[in-house]
């Protein structure tokens, strides 16, 4: 997937979430597209009001650690 792809997933994540899952085994939703910027080599993902990563305030993946990029239903958010 490359960025402009993964861009326009983001964008509609407030209708269809997007869940980023990264080598290390972690994943990370994001339901709404002020919380996922995508850039050159990365994607950053911030926590917010109701949207909560289980840790830090923001985490930065970069592409050649994104193992799979799934697009859930609207009624399978999870933060």
């Amino acid at each position: 997937m490359n960025e402009s792809e993964l861009r326009a997933l983001i964008r509609e994540s407030n209708a269809h979430p997007v869940r980023v899952c990264v080598d290390d085994g972690r994943s990370y939703t994001v339901a709404h597209p002020d919380f996922g910027m995508v850039a050159n080599q990365a994607i950053v993902l911030g926590s917010g009001p109701g949207h909560n990563l289980g840790g830090p305030s923001f985490v930065i993946c970069y592409f050649d650690h994104v193992t799979r990029v799934e697009v859930l239903d609207s009624n399978k958010r999870t933060d």
